[in-house]
């Protein structure tokens, strides 16, 4: 059985300098997704090079995302940016489209 491969999730700070939270993208019908990237390029390139990150394996993540009520993972978006229309900032991805 293969080894899990470690996937690039996109954080941003949570408050205090020590706490992150993993960003949470939005579909257009409204869906909340988790955005995972299978490289750091990809991450950098959908992100910018500022964007931070951390690594996890998908089973930590799906866990993580379920205590958020969060099922659906979107890999590998090819934009992600920040949701205009939220009333929070929240940041969402897509391929090709403006939201996950």
């Amino acid at each position: 059985m293969d080894e899990p491969v470690p996937l690039f999730v996109p954080t941003r700070m949570a408050g205090a300098w020590d706490v992150v939270a993993l960003q949470i993208g939005r579909r257009p019908d409204g869906l909340r997704v988790g955005i995972a990237f299978s490289s750091l390029e990809l991450l950098r390139a959908a992100s910018g090079p500022r964007q931070d990150w951390v690594r996890m394996h998908e089973d930590s993540l799906r866990e993580t995302l379920a205590e958020l009520g969060v099922t659906v993972i979107q890999f590998d978006p090819v934009l992600v940016g920040a949701d205009v229309g939220a009333s929070a900032p929240e940041l969402v991805g897509s391929h090709g489209r403006r939201a996950a």
